[in-house]
């Protein structure tokens, strides 16, 4: 796996950065043997460190976990509990999917603009939104996949990903899904085809 971690105003130690690198491998590798790439990036604002972590498992599937913490590990350690419990969860969906093909059924919507309500992420130091400075990640090459809209807003779910450009199985066009800022999921079908789409 392709490892990579920096600090934003903040030293990275290298006994850090040996021990995150271990135990990610690790914790991932318990669900996919073959990681493609992973970046963490560490900072710290007042008295909290926050700890981000970027993995692809493959060319066309990321997840993403983040935590604070009063110490860089503790942070780290929350992150990577959070990143496990994505890979577990997606592990299962892709055996169940395996075992029933008639999983998730497609749900007709008529809409050129769906928002659907989710939870708001918390900081559970301090039982607030988690707002981090935007970070910037240079991205893999990626392939631009065709999804019904139910199977982009899952595979967004799933890798707790910010936004997902994909073709619309519908009409071959390009849409995105992206969450707000209010943390509800927008969704963009320029083409236009509303009145028969379905997700």
């Amino acid at each position: 796996m392709n490892f990579k971690i920096f600090g934003k105003q903040v030293k990275v130690g290298e006994v850090f950065s040996k021990y995150a690198e271990e135990i990610l491998l690790k914790s991932v590798q318990k669900y996919f043997p073959n990681p493609v790439s992973s970046i963490i990036s560490l900072s710290k604002k007042n008295k909290f460190f926050y700890i981000i972590i970027v993995l692809h498992i493959n060319k066309k599937m990321e997840f993403t976990a983040q935590s604070n913490g009063m110490t860089a590990k503790l942070a780290f350690d929350d992150a990577t509990e959070k990143l496990s419990k994505q890979l577990r969860r997606y592990k299962r969906k892709i055996k169940n999917h395996k075992n029933n093909e008639l999983i998730n059924k497609p749900i007709p919507l008529n809409a050129q603009f769906h928002i659907i309500n989710e939870t708001s992420k918390l900081n559970k130091n301090e039982n607030k939104p988690i707002n981090n400075e935007p970070l910037i990640f240079a991205e893999l090459g990626t392939e631009i996949e065709e999804l019904t809209v139910a199977e982009a807003l899952e595979k967004m779910k799933l890798g707790n990903i910010p936004a997902l450009m994909f073709r619309n199985k519908k009409h071959s066009g390009l849409n995105m899904i992206y969450r707000r800022q209010d943390d509800l999921i927008g969704w963009v079908d320029p083409r236009g085809n509303r009145n028969s789409a379905k997700i």
